[in-house]
């Protein structure tokens, strides 16, 4: 029988570590977290010490208790997540299981291999309460804000909207973004474009005049200079050659690998991560379970020794001494957290070649991406010939650069090529004639500032200081899951509803919008963290002060906050005022006299002076009301699409369009339907229930199987992203490996 229960927080972690540890230990799993702050009720005393109120999560229930059970007479390690999230697990664990945290049963390691995991539980330590204090702040900060600021919300929207301290920033910086672009003014200006050496180019200057720095922006000075450019005859002026390095860059942390997922797979942050931690905890290879890479989650560029000479092992048995790099020393940035390493493959002999067919095809090329670029950061840096060629017409009048590049040490390009090669590299004297192809005149227009993707918010994020790496995909996916942001195509774009929201709290609530007052709040959990500063001296701080502020706002508000002019005119030809309600946005007259309803899917936008609306229009179908005769159109209202009669109010038929499942229904294989509760919660019921079938369930059934017991796996959403999970033996699975029923 075990002696020792190690407890972690996934099945597929445990399963890893059970191999490593043999028959005295039994590894098991808590499923994340197990207790948390009501969500029913504020969940926090504040009369002179701030406590917290902790429940047991719903559905957490049966966990706890086989926990209990496998916990009796044995020595009992907590094996959570080196961070602050699994720290504080491992504090409600201990609480739960009425564990001392004076005692050294704490176990903490970066990768999961044989050697870290057996070296782990010989170092027990005990929980760290200065990380456990610095997590339980910041659950409490959001609570207050959260719990605080959204029926302020609800009562001027009308709405079940809601407000997040570290999200509400992130949101500012879209809507910021958006007010620029909105603001910007484009102006008109041209372009000479040509082929040179079968490379494409653009004038560079005409007459001493730097168009990089002042394009043509009349149309008459633009076409001269073309005219004569056709007219002329053209040489070599210059030649400059240098010889150039480029950096091997540095190996991953994770707002880097987001960053980089991101603009190269275009993974979705939330998919990043959680590809991530399937690799991290292990994954099936060849009928065994194999951890990939190390802990996903840090703000570190630091490597271990060890992991250092594995790679320079490989890289000299592989390619060569001479490919070998040179130990870098690496600044991590401001507010960093140093407690892992950067991201790394565990075993640097497992190179993605070696894994082609072993691995779902998302997994295997996060894999390769991680394991190419710590690869590359352990190489010598690469070298280039550069040469650029200074071409003008025999006056010099007219100036072209034409720049080309030869590799001539591949270094770390020999596993993550940078594409920097041109793919000509010609030789060329000076006054020698050259031939100007394709030359060309265009009218362009200047560019207003980009939105944010993924990638470019992360990034932003970290610069400034908001969240960590760990909670950016949470952010992104809470703005999205709120409706404040849309993604079109990799770009991140506030609603409207985002927009005026943001406005409302950057107008009442500008510190919890205001960037530096969000990084100063990390700074102040780094504090708690390193012992520097006492918790609840902070939280009482930020709660006076914030009381302050909501009390004045309470005392301020008035029901018609949001009242913005539209550019649709109502019956008396007077500009329409949007206004907010219950079931979204409408429209009032000025004086209150006339309403009138905005259809779903109509695009609404904001100038900043004006509220721009455009109407959707129902789509006619080729059928007539059944009432009325009248033809029949196709709606979207509050629970989607709905057909109702084009004559709607005077005629008042409407049906329901009937919205399907994925899948079949387990128990008589007929059509499933998406319906909807009195709450609004969406359900799943066999179109056959209940005359044939009984089947109904809250999650949306597949047509997969389980592997293991063959039973239907269900989707479900999980920390913004999907998975298909078995019902009977708790599994979970990527879409894409499996096989359809």
């Amino acid at each position: 029988m075990a002696k020792k229960l190690v407890i972690v927080e996934s099945p597929a972690k445990a399963k890893t570590i059970q191999k490593y540890l043999g028959k005295d230990y039994e590894v098991s799993s808590s499923q994340g977290h197990v207790r948390d702050l009501p969500e029913s009720k504020f969940g926090v005393k504040i009369n002179g010490k701030i406590e917290p109120e902790f429940e047991i999560i719903e559905g957490k229930e049966k966990i706890v208790k086989e926990l209990k059970s496998l916990s009796k007479g044995k020595e009992v390690l907590l094996a959570t997540d080196n961070d602050r999230e699994g720290e504080a697990i491992a504090w409600h664990l201990a609480s739960i299981l009425d564990l001392s945290l004076e005692e050294k049963n704490r176990i903490v390691f970066n990768e999961i291999t044989e050697n870290v995991i057996k070296e782990a539980v010989k170092k027990p330590r005990s929980v760290d309460i200065k990380m456990v204090n610095s997590q339980l702040t910041r659950r409490i900060l959001d609570r207050i804000v959260g719990y605080e600021i959204s029926p302020v919300l609800w009562r001027i929207f009308k709405g079940k909207l809601s407000a997040g301290r570290v999200q509400s920033a992130a949101l500012r910086i879209l809507v910021d973004q958006e007010k620029k672009i909105i603001a910007f003014k484009p102006q008109k200006y041209y372009e000479i474009r040509a082929e040179i050496f079968n490379e494409k180019t653009k004038l560079e200057s005409f007459d001493g005049q730097d168009l990089g720095k002042k394009p043509f922006k009349d149309e008459k000075d633009a076409k001269e200079a073309f005219e004569y450019l056709k007219r002329s005859k053209f040489k070599v002026l210059n030649v400059k050659e240098e010889e150039i390095k480029i950096k091997s860059p540095l190996p991953f942390k994770t707002s880097t690998l987001q960053q980089s997922a991101s603009s190269i797979l275009n993974f979705p942050v939330s998919k990043t991560m959680k590809l991530a931690q399937q690799l991290y905890e292990g994954v099936e290879i060849d009928g065994e379970t194999v951890a990939l890479i190390t802990y996903m989650r840090t703000d570190s560029y630091r490597i271990s020794d060890v992991a250092k000479k594995s790679a320079k092992d490989y890289i000299q048995k592989n390619f060569g001494k001479e490919f070998c790099g040179e130990n870098k020393s690496v600044k991590n940035v401001h507010n960093a957290q140093d407690a892992h390493e950067a991201i790394r493959p565990t075993y640097v002999e497992i190179s993605p070649e070696s894994l082609k067919g072993k691995l779902s095809k998302d997994l295997f090329t996060l894999y390769s991406l991680i394991w190419k670029r710590f690869m590359a950061s352990q190489m010598t840096d690469s070298i280039y010939k550069k040469r650029t060629i200074i071409v003008s017409d025999e006056k010099g009048r007219g100036v072209f650069f034409v720049e080309f590049k030869k590799r001539i040490f591949d270094g770390f390009e020999k596993v993550e090529d940078t594409k920097t090669q041109t793919k000509y590299f010609p030789d060329v004297k000076i006054d020698q004639t050259v031939e100007v192809n394709s030359l060309s005149i265009s009218e362009e227009m200047t560019s207003p500032p980009p939105r944010y993707t993924e990638a470019t918010l992360v990034k932003k994020l970290e610069t400034a200081g908001i969240g960590r790496p760990s909670t950016y995909a949470t952010i992104i996916q809470t703005l999205i899951d709120r409706k404040y942001v849309e993604r079109e195509k990799r770009n991140l774009v506030p609603t409207f509803l985002g927009i005026i929201v943001s406005e409302f709290l950057s107008k009442e609530f500008p510190k919890i919008v205001d960037l530096k007052f969000t990084a100063s709040m990390e700074e102040e959990l780094d504090l708690i963290e390193s012992g520097k500063a006492d918790w609840q001296k902070i939280l009482k701080e930020f709660n006076e002060d914030f009381e302050k502020n909501l009390k004045s706002v309470k005392s301020n508000l008035k029901e018609s906050f949001i009242s913005m002019e539209t550019d649709i005119k109502g019956p008396d030809g007077n500009y329409m005022y949007l206004k907010y309600g219950r079931y979204g946005p409408y429209l009032e007259s000025k004086d209150g006299a006339h309403r009138m309803n905005i259809p779903s899917g109509s695009k609404i936008e904001y100038n900043g002076e004006q509220v721009h609306i455009e109407m959707a229009t129902p789509e006619l179908l080729d059928e007539k009301c059944p009432k009325c005769g009248a033809p029949l159109v196709k709606r979207v209202g509050r629970y989607g699409e709905f057909i109702s009669c084009s004559r709607y109010p005077e005629c008042d038929y409407t049906r329901t369009i009937p919205k399907y499942a994925r899948g079949k229904c387990p128990k008589c294989g007929g059509k499933v339907l998406e319906r909807k509760s009195k709450k609004g919660k969406t359900f799943f019921i066999c179109e056959n229930n209940p005359k044939r079938c009984d089947f109904i369930s809250w999650y949306e059934p597949s047509n997969y199987k389980c592997p293991d017991d063959g039973e239907t796996l269900y989707y479900k959403k999980k920390k913004g992203s999907e998975v298909l999970f078995c019902p009977t033996c708790k599994k979970e699975y990527e879409e894409s490996d499996l096989e359809k029923d």
